[in-house]
């Protein structure tokens, strides 16, 4: 008798750890920085100028596909089954490379990997990049310091920091996402225009 229970409890265990082992969990939802096409355009007349644009750095807590928010003041969480396809600084790289690029304004717009003279080097550090969720509310915060540096004078720097709160329709991570990349828009159109005005051809 207690051999057919012990068969009966086996056989029991067998069922529900097979059963555990085959079910199919969540899938993560992958989310990326993107522009929209229509963020920023200028009728600048092109510079004979290559700028060089070097990956953002920032606090290893802030580069991780992880999806931020804050609730608390001090403490971030991550939302479980929402992440970026990259860290925030190459995501950040891509962006702007590419579209201070397709600006047009510059004769070469390159990232650190194209080994070729540039005349101005553009340096960041990226600051924060988080939710920040209230009661009922959240927004999203970008902030960024850059620094552009003259190949010609390495002591020649300007720097400026750029700061970004936006709202989000609701508290998920799908709304995050589209309020960081509305933030941004809004940091390419200002960012284009500040580089234009501080950069000049080479006599």
């Amino acid at each position: 008798m207690n051999k057919i229970k012990f068969i009966y409890v086996f056989s029991f265990l067998i069922i529900v750890l097979s059963g555990c082992t085959t079910k199919t969990l969540p899938a993560y939802k992958i989310y990326n920085l993107d522009t929209n096409n229509k963020c920023c355009s200028y009728n600048y007349k092109k510079k004979n100028i290559n700028i060089k644009i070097i990956e953002p750095i920032t606090a290893k807590s802030l580069n991780s596909t992880a999806i931020y928010y804050s609730s608390e003041k001090y403490k971030l969480q991550t939302y479980k089954l929402s992440k970026w396809s990259d860290y925030p600084t190459k995501m950040l790289l891509t962006v702007l490379s590419s579209k201070l690029d397709n600006l047009n304004i510059y004769n070469n717009v390159m990232t650190s990997n194209i080994y070729a003279h540039a005349n101005y080097i553009l340096q960041s550090k990226l600051i924060e990049f988080k939710q920040v969720i209230n009661n009922n509310n959240s927004n999203i915060i970008l902030k960024m310091k850059f620094y552009l540096i003259s190949s010609t004078n390495q002591s020649d720097i300007t720097s400026k920091t750029f700061t970004y709160k936006i709202d989000t329709k609701k508290i998920d991570a799908k709304s995050s996402v589209i309020a960081f990349n509305s933030a941004v828009d809004l940091l390419i159109n200002d960012l284009s225009s500040w580089l234009y005005k501080n950069t000049k051809e080479e006599k």
